[in-house]
């Protein structure tokens, strides 16, 4: 993500950032008007303060990055056997993207 504002510092200083209380995984300084960050894999939609420390000022952004949840819209069988075994395909978006290994549950149970 890429954070603009002011007085975010000069060529060769290490600019940081972080975002809902965790430090990005890389931030990159462009300008004293732009800085990179590489986030974190994150949890829930609640929005994210994003704070910037530049030398020995820091700025903050309240309600600055909300992550994607994901959502299941529907699900494929929709019943099956107790004693369990059974494949499902659960469709919806945010699901994450290719290579990720998401999890889930059904009814309280984790998917194998």
């Amino acid at each position: 993500v890429t954070v603009s504002g002011t007085g975010l510092g000069t060529a060769g200083y290490s600019a940081r950032g972080r975002v809902g209380g965790t430090a990005c995984e890389a931030s990159t300084w462009v300008s004293d008007s732009s800085l990179v960050c590489v986030l974190a894999a994150g949890v829930g939609s609640s929005n994210k303060t994003v704070v910037i420390s530049s030398e020995v000022q820091t700025g903050s952004l309240t309600v600055g990055w909300s992550y994607n949840v994901p959502v299941a819209s529907s699900i494929a069988p929709t019943n099956g056997p107790a004693t369990g075994g059974v494949r499902v395909t659960v469709s919806g978006t945010g699901l994450g993207t290719a290579g990720y290994s998401a999890r889930g549950r059904v009814g309280g149970t984790a998917c194998e």
